[in-house]
C-alpha cells in the first residue's frame, strides 16, 4: 500500500448530499431523517436541528487539551492507560494545525480524506487519532462539520481523519453492506489501514490510541475496522447501524468477525428508526445488500439488542450489563476479556443519525476511547 500525500485537491468536495432513501438510494447522509436523506451531513435537511443536531464538541470534565508538554495527557478521570510517554515518532515536518486534503494509493485506487490537526497543533507530542467514517451518501468534508469530532478534537487536543468512501456512491464495503462498495469488493480495510500508516508518517500520532467511529453505513464500518484491524484500532463507537460481517441476507450478523483481540465498543442507537435501521430488527428501507454480479436488494438487520449481545460475546464478556456511571442512557458490561468494555447507548425516539447532541454521542464515546489503548 503505497502512496504519497497531496494537499488541496485529494479531499471530496462538499457537495448537497445522497438521494432520498425512500427512492431505493443512500439513507440519512448524517441528516436527521426517518424516511430520507439529509443534505449530506447535517442533521436535518435545512441544517442542524435543535435537538438532534450534532454535538458541539465542546471540553468536557474529563480532561483539557492534551497538546501541552510532554507524554500523554491524563484527562482527568478517563485518562490513558497506557500512561506515559505517547507511542509514536513525530514527523520534522509540521503540518499547520486545521484542514489538508490527502491522498493514499490502495491498489489501483487512489483513496482520499480529510485531516484535522487540532488548534494548537506543534507536532512535538504523540496525539490520538479519531477515524470518523461518513453516512452512506455523504462525504468526509460534509461529515466533518456535522459530527461534532472537530470541535471536540480542538478543545480536547486530538487529531481527526475524515475518509471518502471511493466513488460517487459514497458506500463502504462493510460485509453484507452497502451497494457499489460491496458490489464492487472495495477493500475499506485495506484503504483504513493504508491511511492510519500514512497520517502516524505526516503527524504526531500516539499509534496506541487509534479509534473508529461513524454513522449509518460509516457505523458498519466501523464495525468492520474493529474486526479486521484489532491490532490497530484501540476502541471504537459505531453509531446507528449493526454489525454485518457476514451471515445472509435476511439473516446478517457478526458472523466471521474474530479481532486479533478483544475490542471495547460503544454502540449508540435510538429507538425512532423504524424503517432504515429498524432498532427492533428487520428489514431495511433501501437497497443494501449487492451480491457479486447481481442486483441490489433489501436486507433484514439484527436488532440493536441483539447486535450488542453479539459483541459481549465476541469480546468475551461474563456476567449481566449494568448502568454507564452518569449516563443514565447508557448500558455496559465491563467484565470483558482483555480489559475491554462493551456499552450500548440508546436515544428513546430520535432519528436516524439526528441524536449527536441529545446523546451526547461525542463526549461519551471520547469519555470511552480516554479508557482504552492497545497493549
Amino acid at each position: 500500500m503505497s502512496g504519497g500525500t497531496s494537499s488541496g485537491s485529494g479531499g471530496t468536495p462538499a457537495g448537497s448530499g445522497g438521494t432520498p432513501a425512500g427512492n431505493g438510494g443512500s439513507p440519512s447522509t448524517g441528516g436527521a431523517a426517518s424516511g430520507g436523506a439529509g443534505s449530506g451531513g447535517a442533521d436535518t435537511a435545512g441544517g442542524k436541528s435543535a435537538s438532534g443536531g450534532a454535538s458541539t464538541g465542546g471540553a468536557s470534565g474529563t480532561g483539557g487539551n492534551n497538546l501541552g508538554g510532554a507524554g500523554t495527557s491524563t484527562g482527568g478521570s478517563g485518562g490513558n492507560p497506557a500512561g506515559g510517554a505517547g507511542s509514536g515518532t513525530c514527523p520534522a515536518t509540521v503540518l499547520k494545525a486545521g484542514d489538508s486534503n490527502q491522498t493514499v494509493k490502495v491498489g489501483t485506487l487512489n483513496r482520499t480524506y480529510v485531516l484535522h490537526t487540532p488548534t494548537g497543533y506543534t507536532g512535538t507530542k504523540a496525539l490520538p487519532l479519531v477515524i470518523d467514517f461518513h453516512p452512506l451518501g455523504g462525504t468526509g468534508s460534509q461529515w466533518e462539520g456535522s459530527s461534532g469530532w472537530k470541535s471536540k478534537a480542538d478543545s480536547v487536543g486530538f487529531i481527526v481523519a475524515y475518509p471518502n468512501s471511493y466513488n460517487s456512491n459514497n458506500s463502504w464495503n462493510v460485509g453484507m453492506c452497502c451497494q457499489d462498495a460491496q458490489q464492487n469488493k472495495i477493500d475499506d480495510v485495506a484503504f483504513t489501514k493504508a491511511m492510519i500508516e500514512q497520517i502516524e508518517g505526516l503527524a504526531c500520532v500516539d499509534s496506541k490510541r487509534v479509534y473508529a467511529t461513524g454513522c449509518s453505513n460509516g457505523g458498519g464500518m466501523t464495525y468492520k475496522a474493529a474486526c479486521d484491524l484489532a491490532d490497530m484500532i484501540a476502541a471504537a463507537a459505531p453509531v446507528d447501524f449493526r454489525c454485518v460481517y457476514g451471515g445472509t441476507t435476511s439473516s446478517p450478523s457478526c458472523q466471521g468477525c474474530n479481532p486479533k483481540r478483544p475490542v471495547s465498543i460503544t454502540h449508540f442507537d435510538n429507538t425512532g428508526d423504524t424503517s432504515l435501521v429498524p432498532y427492533n430488527g428487520g428489514a431495511t428501507s433501501f437497497p443494501a445488500d449487492c451480491p457479486p454480479g447481481q442486483s441490489c436488494t433489501g436486507m433484514a438487520f439484527p436488532s440493536a439488542q441483539d447486535n450488542f449481545k453479539s459483541w459481549q460475546q465476541i469480546a468475551g464478556c461474563t456476567g449481566s450489563t449494568s448502568a454507564l456511571s452518569g449516563h443514565s442512557a447508557c448500558q455496559t458490561n465491563s467484565s470483558c476479556q482483555g480489559n475491554a468494555q462493551v456499552s450500548m447507548c440508546v436515544q428513546q425516539g430520535g432519528s436516524h443519525c439526528g441524536n449527536y447532541g441529545s446523546l451526547m454521542i461525542v463526549d461519551i464515546a471520547w469519555e470511552m476511547f480516554q479508557k482504552q489503548a492497545l497493549p
